[in-house]
């Protein structure tokens, strides 16, 4: 199918337009519930972008492999991209797509997740070189597209013009529409307006419209291209859906569930949040002040995450009682003010490759500044051991930008944790000791902030759990 489009409301007619398509995208068919569902409603026109000969299929009938060891699932088809999960020996998985190399096959982890092996790692009694090339630019017939909506005001809230697209439940789905590279874990929905621009609207789930965060409940509106090909600068937004705007979208609950992976639930308007406020000067009764969030904003880390622990640093709102810090799949923590750093542990934190975060400041429990969300890369576990004799357990510690890092390797036998104890001199750590972190991986390493220079470092201990087993750390001087 090149082009498809869909009439808007006819009341003479008494009909209405109105088209599902099943697409691929880039999800796996091993994948259960695969299937994409795109839900044209009144006035869209939709043309596929991809060019027939470019466009790639995987495999009908994927082929089984088994783990022969216990091996990494990657994000992309080589050993430096995110690892998304590991398996033990003797798992079968089903691969439906191989890369150019052929060295590498495709899988579903955790019956969710895409990911990609390296083939010298399974065995199989299929031809692996029988199944479908991709690329990292490889696409599926309609995973890009061109569209459009009707640019007038439809004759009742009931017949919008719409194009709605859900993906799987919990499977992230990649797509381009008129240009933009789309990336949801839910349900949207897109138009065009009459000033040349594209909204979107979420849902449910998260949506990343070229980098830019739209939570649930949230929309964005970006200008197009005089030919409405090409995606450019963001216009309004990301803002909560008004409970106007809510209403008008209450019909999607009313799409049969035949034709969605699962219901579509709208939900009321979020809080309307203030950005300025008065409160009390100094606790006195005298003139006040106001929260002042003009300089309020995320600042570190911007471009990358560490296994395991992290430390996240914002720009003050003066005025603000305390700080909530999210971090997608890690959870909330409320900090004090004027606490402008807050350390979370991401080590266990789902298998996206990358991870969201954001803060908030609030005065009395009140949410008063939202900082812009940022979605960086996350760093993963190494590799799980190749076997052979176990390493003594041991411990060191060495000095690295803005703090320290203890690194061990050799752990007993059944660890669930790390204790690390230590006396800091002359400055300040954070973590504050003893600092306890989860095992696997080993080896491993836990970066701790530290501050100012010099700070000297002394009875340094680490205790592998519950085997009680532990090593001294000589004395440091940073």
């Amino acid at each position: 199918m090149q082009t498809i489009e869909t009439a808007p409301l006819n009341d003479a007619a008494n009909e209405w337009g109105v088209a599902v398509m099943s697409v691929q995208a880039n999800i796996p068919n091993p994948l259960p519930g695969q299937a994409v569902s795109f839900i044209l409603l009144g006035d869209v026109n939709l043309e596929n972008a991809v060019p027939p000969d470019q466009a790639v299929q995987p495999a009908d009938v994927p082929i089984p492999v088994t783990t022969i060891n216990a091996s990494n699932v990657r994000a992309l088809p080589t050993t430096v991209s995110n690892v998304v999960g590991s398996v033990q020996g003797g798992v079968q998985l089903s691969a439906d797509a191989i890369n150019p190399d052929k060295n590498w096959v495709r899988v579903v982890y955790a019956d969710q997740t895409p990911g990609w092996i390296r083939r010298d790692l399974v065995s199989t009694d299929g031809d692996l070189d029988s199944l479908p090339v991709f690329t990292r630019t490889s696409q599926t017939p309609m995973q890009a597209f061109y569209f459009r909506t009707g640019i007038g005001q439809p004759s009742c809230n009931q017949s919008p013009d719409v194009l709605v697209v859900q993906g799987p439940e919990q499977a992230t789905v990649n797509i381009t529409a008129n240009g933009a590279n789309i990336r949801i874990s839910s349900t949207i929905a897109l138009r065009t307006t009459a000033n040349n621009q594209l909204q979107i609207y979420t849902l449910s789930g998260e949506a990343e419209i070229n980098g830019i965060i739209v939570p649930a409940g949230y929309t964005a509106i970006f200008q197009l291209s005089e030919d409405g090909k090409i995606v450019g600068e963001l216009l309004e937004g990301p803002r909560p859906l008004t409970q106007e705007e809510l209403d008008e979208l209450q019909w999607l609950e009313g799409i049969p569930l035949d034709v969605l992976n699962y219901p579509i639930v709208i939900r009321d308007a979020l809080p309307k949040q203030q950005i300025v406020v008065n409160v009390p000067g100094n606790g006195n009764t005298g003139p006040s002040s106001k929260v002042d969030c003009s300089k309020f904003k995320a600042t570190s880390p911007l471009d990358g995450l560490a296994y395991g622990t992290n430390v996240f640093y914002w720009d003050a709102a003066p005025g603000a009682t305390s700080y909530v810090v999210n971090v997608e799949g890690a959870g909330a923590k409320e900090i004090a003010a004027p606490d402008t750093f807050v350390t979370f542990d991401i080590s266990s934190a789902g298998f996206d490759p990358q991870m969201t975060w954001s803060v908030q400041a609030l005065y009395n429990g009140s949410v008063v500044c939202s900082s812009q969300a940022v979605t960086i890369p996350r760093e993963w576990a190494p590799p799980p051991p190749s076997g052979g004799v176990a390493a003594a357990f041991s411990a060191s510690w060495t000095c690295s930008g803005g703090g320290f890092t203890v690194n061990y390797a050799g752990l007993p036998a059944g660890p669930a944790t790390v204790t690390i104890n230590y006396v800091i001199s002359g400055g300040t750590s954070f973590p504050f000791p003893p600092v306890s972190t989860p095992v696997p991986p080993d080896p491993g390493s836990w970066p701790i902030s530290a501050f100012p220079n010099p700070f000297t470092l002394t009875n340094g201990f680490i205790t592998a759990n519950p085997s009680g087993a532990g090593v001294s750390l000589p004395d440091l001087t940073c």
